[in-house]
């Protein structure tokens, strides 16, 4: 059988991002980006395919813009290309030029900007299709049903095709927060390259293959979890005349993370435990997110903190009192229920936020200026 085509699925990796306002931490998305070109490069891919958030401003800083610029150039002297749709982070909120558009000299090609768009593939006389459909959050969500019709349409004509595409689908987040349901997803591409979601997922059907190769960073706590038990990595995908075989690679570059509910009498051991001997970090401090429950001695625990700066990185320790009354657990399928929950005592802000979220969502600024004025007992006219 000949090999068609072998490449690089990347995803969601934030540069520019600077996560709890540390500068190493701006760093660490730099590094891992860099460490997943390394391996499409030692793999010697066909091609990369980033299925979206490239960037964690639409607006990028000049450093995360030159850390690009030289994983381009790196690729174009390979003589690679790298395919590319716009994740939400990526997309311009006004009439402007996505980043990632003015590296095209560079072999960067954006796809699916507006739409379904579709390019070939051709090697060994064989072509391979490859459809881009950027991020369709907002206004553009009813759209992309139709967009996603148009692609399956595409891909029914050819042997072996991919589809890159930055959606939450249903089922991987609560369903106000997914832009199309599962029986939306094309059915006739042979890898479907997704991104959107953080953790890492891979699902056969048949031949086909759909998969959220995950960010290439935790940009949250919630990432933690998912994190000690996959970690963080690039899909490296064969496609063999219309078979798909997927190859996991962990990164090594990214900093670990320990997430400690602890109480004063065993915060101490609990940190000691979690640390251990620090031989599985990479050579890289751990950070901490530590919270602590219970009357406690706050000069004294940071004090202690500040002794084991040597072995983690510790952010500021959330202390919780014994009279904080515990939110009821909210309903992970409703973000309603989530802001119910945070404000217990107040329905009124509850109902405020959950405004916001919806009209913020739908990239609605007047209707977010609407709510506003509405809670503060404003007049549009005043």
């Amino acid at each position: 059988m000949i090999e068609l085509v072998k490449f690089i699925h990347i995803s969601d990796t934030h540069l520019g991002a600077r996560q709890y306002m540390m500068d190493l931490r701006e760093e660490d998305f730099y590094e891992s980006f860099r460490e997943a070109v390394d391996i499409g490069l030692a793999e010697d891919v066909d091609f990369f395919v980033h299925s979206g958030d490239l960037f964690h401003y639409a607006d990028p800083s000049n450093r995360a813009l030159t850390e690009f610029k030289n994983a381009a150039l790196r690729i174009r002297e390979s003589g690679k290309k790298m395919y590319v749709v716009l994740g939400d982070h990526d997309r311009p909120k006004r009439s402007d030029f996505p980043a990632a558009d003015i590296f095209d000299h560079l072999n960067i090609i954006l796809l699916g900007r507006d739409g379904c768009e579709s390019i070939t593939y051709s090697k060994n006389g064989e072509d391979v299709t490859i459809c881009g459909i950027s991020n369709m959050k907002g206004f553009r969500k009813a759209q992309l049903p139709e967009e996603y019709r148009k692609a399956d349409s595409i891909a029914r004509n050819s042997h072996s095709s991919i589809l890159i595409s930055h959606q939450a689908i249903e089922g991987y987040l609560p369903p106000e927060e997914c832009e199309a349901l599962k029986s939306d997803v094309p059915v006739n591409f042979s890898y479907l390259a997704f991104g959107h979601i953080h953790d890492s997922d891979l699902v056969r059907n048949g031949r086909s293959v759909f998969a959220y190769a995950g960010s290439t960073e935790m940009t949250s706590t919630r990432e933690i979890k998912a994190y000690r038990r996959s970690g963080k990595g690039v899909n490296i995908v064969k496609l063999e005349n219309g078979n798909v075989e997927v190859k996991r690679i962990t990164l090594k570059s990214v900093r670990p993370q320990i997430e400690i509910d602890a109480r004063t009498e065993n915060y101490l051991e609990l940190i000691d435990h979690a640390l251990g001997d620090g031989s599985g970090n990479n050579g890289k401090l751990p950070i901490v997110s530590l919270k602590i429950s219970g009357k406690s001695d706050r000069i004294g625990v940071i004090s202690k903190l500040e002794e084991m700066k040597g072995r983690a990185i510790f952010r500021k320790p959330e202390f919780i009192s014994e009279d904080r009354v515990e939110a009821e657990t909210p309903d992970d399928n409703s973000m309603k229920s989530y802001f119910a929950s945070y404000f217990k005592d107040n329905a009124e802000l509850a109902s405020l936020a959950e405004k916001l979220y919806e009209s913020l969502l739908g990239d609605d600024d007047e209707r977010t200026y609407s709510a506003v004025l509405g809670y503060l007992g404003i007049g549009e006219d005043q």
